[in-house]
């Protein structure tokens, strides 16, 4: 009975649909609501920090949801661990977005940095502007062009957006790929792109990405947002879909029932 226990319990942790070996970085902001800075991510190093110095209009998390608007505040957290660029490599993130207005002019949230705290050498820019009665999605390297999906999405409307950025050999030439709503969930590839582009910037790729950034541009041009399940992995599955609780309870029970089992048997 007991081999039986401690097998039914190793089957329950293999067989997570999900597992965060690769995953740098994660938060579903599930804080008491109020300031985002201060508040720790689940996966990550130290806590929420401004970048710069603004303090007008904090960022706020608000019923797990982080609130980006614009002219304001920005906010980095640090990754538990730098990613090195590495030919052959890719960096991954996975968000919900529901983007509740946008402007012509469009403008960028979300971003890497190179250096924990820095206030520049941004990359893997995500961009919105506004299109018709909607909004499309918009990936910059760095300071290169911005390149925009064709596909107009819907305001007030939550997907579940995936980026990826390949590092390939060489200078000024990574490549980059948005895939919204993916349906299949292991792999990117059988997935049809919202967008793809490649480097475009006469700045070259960073070695490596050391956090994560929120930003709220100008009043002229930066969309508003709600951000939920922010993921940063190495893989397409380490950020393409957000566990459900029951299978992370399951896991979790899982792994009593395997330490119980364990501590009896001795």
């Amino acid at each position: 009975m007991k081999k039986i226990v401690v097998f039914l319990a190793v089957a329950l942790l293999f067989s997570s649909p999900r597992t965060f070996a690769t995953t740098v970085f994660s938060d579903s902001f599930s804080d008491p609501n109020g300031a985002l800075l201060g508040q720790s991510p689940q996966i990550g190093t130290g806590a929420w920090t401004i970048t710069g110095a603004s303090v007008v209009n904090p960022i706020n998390v608000n019923n797990g949801l982080v609130v980006l608007a614009n002219t304001g505040q920005d906010a980095y957290a640090a990754l538990s661990s730098s990613v090195s660029t590495t030919a052959g490599g890719s960096i991954f993130v996975g968000l919900d977005l529901n983007v509740t207005a946008a402007l012509a002019t469009g403008d960028y949230f979300l971003h890497f940095c190179s250096t924990v705290g820095g206030t520049s050498g941004f990359y893997d820019k995500i961009w919105v502007k506004s299109s018709g009665s909607g909004f499309v999605l918009g990936s910059q390297d760095n300071s290169g062009t911005v390149t925009y999906g064709s596909t107009v999405l819907t305001l007030g409307t939550t997907y579940r957006l995936v980026t990826e950025e390949d590092f390939v050999s060489g200078a000024l030439n990574d490549t980059f790929e948005f895939y919204v709503n993916p349906t299949d969930l292991s792999v990117a590839a059988n997935n049809t792109a919202y967008l793809s582009t490649t480097w475009s910037g006469a700045t070259a790729e960073a070695s490596s990405y050391a956090e994560i950034n929120f930003r709220q541009g100008t009043a002229s041009a930066a969309p508003s947002e709600t951000i939920d399940n922010l993921f940063v992995g190495s893989t397409f599955s380490d950020v393409s879909a957000v566990p459900e609780p029951s299978t992370v309870a399951l896991a979790a029970m899982g792994g009593t029932a395997c330490l119980v089992a364990f501590r009896r048997r001795r």
